[in-house]
């Protein structure tokens, strides 16, 4: 396994049209937003004690993980359980600079950001609140990374992800979607990461990540307490 997803579902502070885990079995999502511990955390944990996994990813189904009530709780613990693990955090970053202690506590950061644009982000991500990039790379103290929806960047976007310090950049495709991207003209490729080519654009790095192709195996905690061996959200049971 290459790493290991703990899942959230609940109400969410975005309402993302192509959000995966509409695409999932509604147990799959139940809400666990305000439980502790997680359903199965215990057997979960012993299962990540066994194997080799040293990352462990807080991410969610059909919410943010920054709205779990016990996030902080949580980390902590699991660093006490897991040592040596590293652990990530995949945000929306609504509420990154509300927490932003609690941000930095992770060895690292992904936030799904895929515009500046009021208009557009109000398309993509249900909401006209524009998390302030800016000012959430200003605070913290541990790496961010940037994924946003290929079919909607541009090279603009790229110039003013690198002009803030961003290094490290995922343009994802939608799920289950063959559509034909037309990626910035100017990306060089530079090798790849799992079967998705990485590309350099003046020093950015910038992955084009496909879900169905990917060639990632990780150990999922889903909120209903399923445990999956599958990364694509979609094949678990």
């Amino acid at each position: 396994m290459d790493f290991a997803n703990i899942l959230f579902g609940g109400p969410c502070n975005r309402a993302c049209p192509f959000c995966i885990g509409k695409q999932l079995p509604a147990a799959l999502g139940q809400n666990n937003l305000r439980i502790y511990p997680l359903r199965k955390q215990d057997e979960f944990v012993r299962r990540l004690q066994q194997s080799q996994v040293r990352q462990i990813v807080f991410t969610g189904t059909n919410t943010d993980p920054q709205l779990y009530r016990y996030e902080e709780r949580l980390l902590n613990e699991l660093r006490g359980q897991l040592p040596g693990a590293q652990f990530c955090l995949h945000s929306n970053g609504a509420l990154a600079l509300r927490k932003i202690d609690v941000f930095n506590r992770y060895d690292r950061v992904c936030l799904s950001f895929p515009t500046f644009e009021a208009d557009l982000y109000q398309q993509l991500m249900g909401s006209p609140r524009v998390p302030d990039l800016a000012e959430i790379l200003r605070h913290s103290r541990v790496p961010v990374k940037i994924s946003a929806l290929a079919a909607h960047v541009s090279s603009a976007f790229l110039d003013r992800l690198r002009e803030l310090g961003v290094q490290r950049v995922v343009l994802r495709r939608l799920y289950g979607i063959h559509e034909s991207v037309q990626l910035p003209q100017g990306l060089n490729l530079q090798g790849s990461y799992r079967g998705n080519p990485v590309y350099d654009w003046r020093g950015l790095e910038v992955t084009d990540w496909t879900f169905d192709t990917c060639e990632s195996t990780s150990l999922n905690l889903f909120p209903d307490g399923t445990i999956s061996p599958h990364y694509l959200l979609t094949r678990a049971s």
